[in-house]
């Protein structure tokens, strides 16, 4: 056979076994390439090893080098079978190769040794001892080539190891304006087109506009100096809102008249109020919307008390008008041009006095006030869940701090709430816990077995999911687990011209019967995230603490159980990250937000 060990080449598949293992022929004889995903006939790119013995017999070996092709059992069948052949030498510039993940730094950055070298493999996701699929680079660096092995940002930060400087967004010595997008625990982050800058020592928070100035590049990151502070982060963007605040100042509201305002509104101190603008206002209308409904539903007659919408309305904005402006559409930058009024009742993507349980939405248009309840964060913490507002609470001797629409109980206990005879609702029972789980293989399994079967019929423009970050893709490579048995898993979302998109599960049996399973809407987000977990290929959580606050990212956006925790303590949403979603969270909540998110099948990283 006219190939040397290190020689590139193209072949078809030819045979491919029961276990998925396939070879191909060149010049008529039979070389191992391992276990792939295709079928007969598909053209791969390989990398010749040579021959060994097995059990008496010479086998020729290559390397898969076309990745979307690989089983997930690849690496094990190259540490089974052909780790010997692997040349104990640096990869050359362009050549392809595995190498095992020697050690991971304070940085995360990946380290091998190959031939009594060290090679820079950039920042991992993935663990010591692993292999890793790479191309050779300049002398002293290989690249990462498995997507799911790289670290993020791997490109530009890959790029600074590698001092190819004419590759990165700015240079050593000049200036930028940037957001705070992250922090690592002690240091803050900008991301300057994507390229990392470290600063430590500064007065900016997450999510506040900063100029900066880029003194130094050190491993995979850039350290610089912050030369301007703006506005504070959570300023209201309104060009008529200044003009209010002087109106109020004018009418006696002091130096802070916002703050000002509301504390006379809701009945607490400055301290007690969110540090934002924006919070303030969440703030102040959801109280006024608690005292609307409890004016207007007394005075409705009815047997249980409720109000219509126009009636709460037309209450709340007369007492704010004057402060926040009408809330018609557009006129503000609220919840994509829903007016302030909708966009705390109801109608925005972030939280609402309706997904908080304060407001009760019946048909036809009314709101009933929620019974009050309270739900425990921590020995000295609780959320208060409540349609009535706040002052009979306040008045009653509770301290209570508002955090945008969401009001928290704080130096209180369980039972000095039970004293006062305030129910004390569980948070699983809150948030929706208690209702029967979809977090594990073996509850997706059981899900599957009890749910009607249909026959599997696609149409066009059905996507399957391909793995991380909720992604359906028409025409993409579906992520299929296979089970056991030999049971093949995947989830597809079927489009529906009028209405929700639907979801189903193709369940490929061992005998070759392929059935469909309809997920449920409220289960889709829970579906994902088992099948990534499945996949050895989990979604991550980490939390980071920085000052009296911990930074919440997520790579995922989280299902409805933990997005109504996250908002009943108070998180703010952190609107920089363009890669992930952030929060800010108080340190004190830290352990009771890990809670609910352990209950999902991701990994959590804690650094608080």
């Amino acid at each position: 056979m006219n190939l040397e060990p290190g020689d590139e080449f193209t072949a078809e598949v030819d045979k491919i076994t029961k276990r998925r293992t396939c070879t191909v022929k060149y010049d008529g004889e039979g070389i191992n390439i391992g276990p792939v995903t295709c079928e007969p006939g598909r053209s791969v790119r390989l990398r010749y090893l040579g021959a060994d013995s097995v059990a008496g017999t010479s086998i020729h070996f290559a390397l898969c080098l076309t990745e979307k092709v690989l089983a997930d059992d690849y690496k094990d069948h190259i540490r089974r079978h052909v780790s010997g052949l692997l040349p104990d030498q640096p990869p050359q510039e362009g050549e392809q190769t595995y190498i095992e993940v020697d050690k991971i730094d304070e940085y995360g950055l990946g380290l091998a040794v190959a031939g009594g070298e060290v090679i820079e493999l950039g920042p991992v996701q993935t663990d010591e001892g692993d292999l890793v699929h790479v191309v050779g680079r300049e002398p002293g660096s290989a690249e990462i080539l498995n997507t799911r092995a790289r670290g993020k940002r791997y490109r530009i930060r890959f790029n600074i190891l590698r001092e190819r400087w004419d590759k990165l967004p700015i240079k050593k010595g000049e200036s930028f304006t940037a957001t705070i997008d992250d922090t690592d625990g002690s240091n803050l982050i900008a991301y300057v087109d994507g390229l990392p800058v470290h600063f430590s020592g500064g007065k900016a928070r997450i999510g506040q506009k900063i100029e900066g100035e880029l003194i130094r590049f050190h491993r995979d990151r850039g350290v610089g100096k912050v030369t301007k502070v703006y506005d504070s982060v959570g300023d209201i963007e309104d060009p008529r809102h200044d003009t209010r605040m002087q109106q109020l100042q004018q009418a006696g509201f002091g130096q802070e008249p916002f703050r000002a305002f509301a504390t006379r509104f809701t009945g607490v101190s400055g301290d007690q109020l969110p540090s934002t603008e924006i919070g303030i206002r969440d703030a102040i209308v959801g109280e006024a919307i608690r005292f609307g409904l409890a004016e207007k539903a007394e005075s409705g007659g009815q047997q249980y008390p409720q109000a219509h919408i126009t009636a709460i309305r037309h209450w709340v904005v007369h007492k704010l008008a004057s402060v926040l402006g009408q809330p018609v559409a557009g006129a503000d930058e609220v919840s994509n041009d829903v007016g302030w009024f909708r966009a705390a009742l109801t109608e925005r993507t972030g939280p609402t006095i309706t997904f908080l349980g304060d407001v009760i939405q019946l048909s036809q248009g009314y709101y009933a006030p929620a019974p009050t309840r309270v739900v425990m964060i921590s020995e000295s913490e609780a959320v208060l869940v409540s349609g009535d507002p706040s002052r009979p609470f306040i008045e009653s001797g509770l301290d209570i701090e508002f955090r945008g629409l969401t009001r928290i109980l704080t130096d209180t206990s369980e039972a000095e709430l039970r004293s006062r005879e305030i129910p004390i609702q569980s948070k699983d029972e809150y948030i929706g816990l208690d209702e029967a789980p979809m977090t594990t293989p073996a509850t997706l399994r059981e899900y599957i077995e009890q749910r009607p079967q249909e026959s599997w019929e696609p149409e066009e423009g059905w996507a399957p999911y391909t793995g991380q970050y909720y992604g359906f893709t028409v025409d993409g490579e579906p992520l299929v687990i296979e089970e056991a048995d030999g049971t093949a898993i995947s989830l597809w979302r079927v489009p529906v011209e009028y209405g929700a998109d639907t979801y189903q599960l193709k369940v490929q049996s061992g005998d070759g019967k392929t059935r469909a399973v309809t997920v449920s809407p409220k289960y889709r987000k829970h579906v994902c995230l088992i099948l990534d977990s499945m996949a050895k290929d989990p979604q991550t959580v980490e939390l980071t603490a920085y000052d009296e606050e911990v930074l919440l990212s997520c790579d995922f956006a989280p299902p409805r159980a933990q997005m109504r925790w996250l908002y009943a303590v108070g998180a703010e949403w952190v609107e920089t990250s363009s890669y992930q979603l952030q929060w800010r969270i108080s340190d004190t909540d830290a352990d009771s937000v890990r809670e609910v998110f352990d209950e999902l099948p991701v990994t959590i990283i804690d650094n608080t």
